[in-house]
């Protein structure tokens, strides 16, 4: 099965076209990685064909994205394109929380060790955050500084591991790590997101349910 893996979530392209089959370890055909603020609306789709082209594929048999949380345009440029995508070529389309990929592809070995929080800088005094238990993936939250830190204070999230994107955030550990497009292992996030993928319905994996996750808007009693 020949897989298509592309986000432009934050401010960078990532597009990865891999060939992934039962017993066997996921072989890279093709992978690209650029930070292009501002730039992925008229760039995605030729990386998209250059990286098809340089696998000598002419089309994937599965799409996965990252549908969010994150930039607004970044998101509706990710999930457009992957469901025109999914549609022109017939094949199912499988979105993943980009937080969770993120600390997936990150580090994922700490991950799997221990306790993790993500603050992705959401602009306008928030962040979007995402915590991992000893249990698994908190769902991602749209936090203010404050929610954050009472969080921590009281020892409800107890992180092990600290990242994040932007600034350092005031509460954060100096030595935190930056997450960026140069230090995301794609390879690992598209493993992750097929055992993922694999756990659905196939027939619940059309162009159609291929929903954007922007958080911001919608507020929930989360304590």
């Amino acid at each position: 099965m020949n897989v298509l893996y592309f986000d432009t979530t934050q401010d960078w392209i990532q597009v990865l076209v891999a060939t992934h089959s039962d017993g066997s370890p996921l072989q890279i055909l093709s992978e690209q990685t650029e930070t292009t603020p501002k730039e992925s609306s008229f760039k995605l789709v030729e990386y998209i064909r250059l990286a098809l082209e340089k696998a000598k594929i002419k089309k994937p048999d599965l799409i996965i994205v990252t549908s969010g949380p994150g930039s607004f345009t970044g998101i509706r440029i990710t999930v457009t394109t992957a469901r025109d995508l999914s549609q022109l070529w017939n094949i199912p389309v499988f979105g993943m929380d980009s937080l969770e990929a993120y600390l997936m592809g990150v580090a994922r070995e700490k991950i799997a060790e221990g306790t993790s929080l993500l603050c992705l800088d959401g602009k306008q005094g928030k962040y979007y955050t995402k915590y991992k238990s000893e249990n698994g993936f908190l769902d991602s939250f749209d936090l203010t500084p404050e929610s954050i830190e009472a969080k921590i204070k009281t020892n409800e999230w107890t992180p092990n591991n600290w990242y994040y994107t932007g600034n350092l955030p005031e509460f954060y550990p100096p030595s935190a790590t930056k997450i960026e497009a140069t230090n995301l292992n794609l390879s690992s996030i598209l493993q992750y997101s097929l055992k993922e993928y694999f756990k659905t319905e196939p027939n619940k994996n059309d162009y159609l349910s291929l929903l954007p996750n922007y958080i911001r808007g919608t507020y929930v009693d989360h304590k």
